[in-house]
């Protein structure tokens, strides 16, 4: 086995399940530790053996606290697993929440749970906070922490030991997303880098400007008034849902949006928004701050109500429009948004709008693909309502802003290995990193090794 390399064990050829093992400066380090989402084989591919002893490891470094980077992290405690855990503080707090609703979740899995909270607490106290710019030692290696511009907390990983020297991006965050600061770009004169992990989750395509997403999203919303119709917004709790009520609040202050009921249907979103509101000062762009300096609260559109419990986001079929209501999950696996869809699919006034990653195999994928009936809660529900789909708010950079980020790196830089996105997504990047003559790039593949 080469001295420096890595494995990549998860999120090659697809976007979830985020899991790499970096052997470098005599040190066996799990890069993500994350659960795969959608396709029928998920909940086998979730049980399955990490390709590696977890108690062989001497460290595990997440890149930040989405569910695909980080909900596997418990099991493998439980698998033997008992070194530090390297976080942001950010993203150590949302780690906990994301796996305490994952082991409640997955209780009703055909083979049980996936893990319980007695194991996420094991994981917790595992955890090392380390804040942005701040490097840890361990044995012969250099961990270093660099603002991704994700979500809050997210994270660009640099690893040195033994002379060399590997990137893993994480997701890199798209440019001018509101609260959180953009991708770091300057490095400060840093060294080249032998390897660079980089996602490519929309490395086939470009994102429509946030301009005219915006001018989408308020088209859709205002007819909703005009109806007294119902928007439903499938949101991922972290990043995403925290961006549309930045978004409606802005909309509402400038004038271009009437004031509209909002309902936050997703405790779980509810408690991530109030770890926004604890992480101003190490992960908020300047722009945030200045509106929370003036005693705006740029998180809370005019008419939000946040529900609690199950019944009262139940009820929410009988309320009038208009009416918009933001839930989980993103992807419409699982949550609050899959009884919306059964209420409201039906009714033709309804819009529901996909403001994330669909991956395959999921409900909102067939949704987004064009499905005339779905199957929600073993019933057949037909689709009579408009489906919206709105990548401009993606908290991913698309292809050219993946280019441009790799172009900003210390060069010149030693080859580039592309993970994390579907296979059109992947070959997309590789062939635009090469033809922008940024070096030599490869796609990865599960089980690859790569000296470095």
């Amino acid at each position: 086995m080469a001295e420096a390399s890595i494995t990549f064990l998860g999120a090659a050829q697809r976007v979830t399940g985020s899991c790499a093992l970096v052997r470098m400066g005599g040190q066996r380090v799990l890069v993500d530790c994350g659960m795969i989402q959608g396709g029928e084989d998920a909940e086998e591919l979730n049980r399955a053996p990490f390709g590696v002893n977890p108690g062989e490891l001497d460290a595990v470094v997440l890149t930040h606290g989405h569910l695909d980077h980080s909900g596997r992290l418990p099991k493998l405690v439980a698998d033997g697993f008992a070194g530090p855990i390297f976080a942001h503080p950010a993203t150590a707090m949302l780690a906990e929440v994301v796996c305490r609703d994952s082991a409640r979740l997955s209780q009703s899995w055909d083979g049980g749970a996936l893990y319980d909270e007695a194991t996420v607490e094991r994981m917790l106290r595992l955890m090392q906070p380390a804040k942005y710019g701040q490097t840890q030692a361990l044995g012969g290696l250099e961990i270093t922490f660099r603002d991704a511009g994700h979500i809050l907390g997210s994270c660009h990983v640099c690893l040195e030991g033994g002379g060399k020297r590997l990137l893993m991006s994480g997701d890199v965050g798209a440019r001018d997303t509101p609260i959180i600061r953009d991708p770091t770009t300057d490095w400060g004169g840093a060294a080249p880098f032998d390897a660079v992990v980089i996602e490519s989750t929309y490395g086939n395509r470009l994102h429509k400007g946030r301009p005219e997403t915006l001018a989408e999203f308020e088209e859709i919303v205002r007819a909703a008034v005009r109806q007294k119709a119902v928007v439903l917004i499938p949101a991922f709790a972290i990043g995403r849902t925290q961006e549309l009520l930045f978004q409606l609040r802005n909309l509402e202050a400038e004038g271009k949006l009437p004031r509209v009921p909002v309902v936050l249907d997703s405790p779980m979103a509810n408690r991530v928004t109030r770890i926004y509101r604890d992480h101003v000062a190490d992960c908020y762009d300047a722009e945030s701050r200045a509106l929370l300096a003036t005693g705006q609260r740029p998180l809370r559109p005019e008419d939000l109500r946040e529900t609690t419990s199950a019944e009262e986001s139940k009820a929410l079929k009988k309320q009038a429009g208009p009416m918009i209501i933001i839930a989980g999950s993103g992807m419409c696996t699982g949550g609050r948004i899959l009884h919306h869809l059964k209420d409201f699919l039906p009714r033709k006034s309804t819009t529901v709008m996909f403001v994330g990653w669909q991956g395959q195999g999921t409900l909102g994928r067939r949704l987004v693909d064009g499905a005339k009936s779905v199957r929600i809660h073993h019933e057949t529900v037909e689709v009579q309502g408009k489906i919206a789909t709105l990548n401009g708010f993606s908290a991913h950079a698309d292809r050219d802003a993946l280019v441009a980020w790799a172009r900003a790196l210390p060069g010149p830089v030693g080859r580039f290995l592309v993970n994390h996105g579907e296979p059109d997504g992947t070959r997309g990047l590789v062939e635009a990193l090469g033809q922008a003559g940024l070096g030599a790039a490869s796609a990865a593949e599960v089980g690859q090794v790569h000296a470095l």
